[in-house]
């Protein structure tokens, strides 16, 4: 009896690794599902249509044997098993993530798309004239900068780092600190040649100040006396903007008293285009974080971008260098 060609073992392996490969994309598709809660975003991140991503979903879900989303019309809910199968999944892709960064680590050359958040002014003042440099000495690491005064969720918007102005509030996240900075209250020469100047924090009661609305109601500032106490104000003002940026302009055109951080406003005061105020209420610097999503590895990207600003904060005028440990991150306490 004739016999057919027995079937190439070099298919059977390449069609095993294809097989493999669509299902850990399969992994990667369900976890930014749970993670952005919509199969249309997820879709528009990706670069695919929203039917492959819930094919894919939905083939994971027929070849695990269990229900892993509760599907309604407007909303996603994990199951018991969703839930379980998200945390390892996502452990898993982490694992991935580090094993090729440490291959890739080999060449010496980090490489890839580094997703950065900062506030708007900082950002533009602080970093993007840093930018050039960075990408002088890594120049295969592309940076995707995002501007925004509105607050910044890394994992639902897939950011890599994000630097913030102020304590962390949110656990859940892995932060470095890189320095500090002065909150310092300032206002044109114009407006104090109308308003007088303030000699005391309360005196900001009969001034109109320039409010920024992402800090939320009461719309409050914080400052400290000489014995340490806290002096705690309600501001009010005719122009409100959500954008830091808005405020510094209206403050310059003399519209009111604008309190920031001195590292988005230093250079207006050596100018003499605005003059600071109440500096003996100053409060203490407020920190500067390099925040990350909670994960067991630092990509060699994001480690040598937060090295990079370490070592050029140590000589900015307007921040001041953070030295515990041994300032930069080295490799061997991350990994």
């Amino acid at each position: 009896m004739a016999k057919g060609p027995l079937p190439s073992p070099g298919n059977s392996v390449r069609a095993g690794s294809k097989q493999a490969m669509d299902r850990f994309q399969s992994f990667h598709l369900f976890v930014r599902v749970v993670e952005n809660g919509s199969f249309s975003q997820t879709a528009k991140e990706t670069a695919i249509s929203q039917a492959t991503v819930s094919k894919q979903v939905s083939e994971l879900e027929q070849f695990l044997g269990v229900k892993l989303i509760a599907r309604t019309t407007r909303q996603l809910h994990l199951t018991e098993a969703g839930e379980s199968f998200y945390k390892d999944a996502k452990k898993l892709l982490e694992e991935f993530d580090h094993v090729v960064s440490e291959a890739r680590s080999l060449r010496e050359k980090p490489a890839g798309t580094l997703r950065l958040a900062t506030a708007v002014m900082f950002g533009r003042r602080q970093i993007t004239p840093l930018i050039p440099r960075f990408r002088e000495r890594y120049p295969d690491v592309i940076i995707e900068h995002y501007l925004s005064d509105a607050t910044t969720d890394l994992v639902r918007d897939g950011i890599d780092l994000s630097l913030k102005v102020g304590g962390m509030k949110d656990s859940s996240y892995q932060a470095r600190r890189l320095g500090a900075t002065k909150r310092v209250t300032v206002a044109a020469p114009s407006f104090i040649e109308q308003y007088g100047t303030p000699n005391h924090p309360t005196d900001l009661a009969r001034m109109p100040c320039l409010v920024f609305l992402g800090q939320g109601m009461p719309f409050e500032w914080q400052y400290r006396d000489t014995t340490g106490e806290t002096i705690t104000v309600s501001v009010s003002g005719g122009y409100r903007a959500d954008t830091t940026e808005a405020l510094r302009e209206a403050a310059l055109a003399g519209l009111g008293v604008y309190r920031a951080p001195l590292s988005t406003c230093g250079d207006e005061i050596l100018a003499g285009e605005l003059v600071r105020l109440l500096q003996d209420f100053e409060p203490e610097p407020v920190p500067l974080y390099a925040v990350m999503p909670n994960s067991t590895y630092l990509p060699q990207k994001t480690r040598v971008f937060i090295n990079f600003l370490q070592e050029h904060f140590r000589h900015n005028r307007w921040i001041s260098p953070y030295d515990a440990g041994a300032a930069a991150l080295q490799d061997d306490q991350e990994d």
